[in-house]
């Protein structure tokens, strides 16, 4: 009978309950960590799209701008470089890198578990 329990024991050593409670932490740390990711890939989406549509806006106003001084037929060479460095200005916004950057906390977001053993 005893040696039965060993055997036993030995054959469910993957359904103990302390290998049960280090999964259930696995799958909580991998949760944690996914719906971080997934809240932190929205946001930079989010703010990405608004930088791009702040970029558009101002081509937009360019361009209106322009269309409207050639509908009237006023070029002169004062106007011909104000649009020439905005329209360089709105360029150089559109290359950049945006200013968005991932900070990672030194904070621990998920607590590490270690296994004691008093033998």
């Amino acid at each position: 009978q005893f040696q039965q329990t060993i055997n036993e024991q030995k054959q469910n050593l993957h359904n103990s309950p302390l290998v049960q409670q280090i999964n259930e932490w696995e799958k909580n740390s991998v949760e944690k960590i996914q719906q971080t990711a997934e809240e932190c890939r929205k946001t930079v989406m989010k703010l990405t799209q608004k930088s791009i549509n702040n970029i558009e806006k101002k081509f937009i106003e360019l361009s209106r701008k322009l269309k409207g001084i050639r509908e009237e037929n006023e070029f002169n060479e004062i106007d011909l470089n104000n649009f020439q460095s905005k329209l360089t200005q709105i360029t150089k916004e559109s290359l950049q890198r945006s200013n968005i950057s991932i900070q990672q906390d030194s904070q621990e977001f998920i607590k590490k578990i270690s296994v004691i053993s008093s033998f």
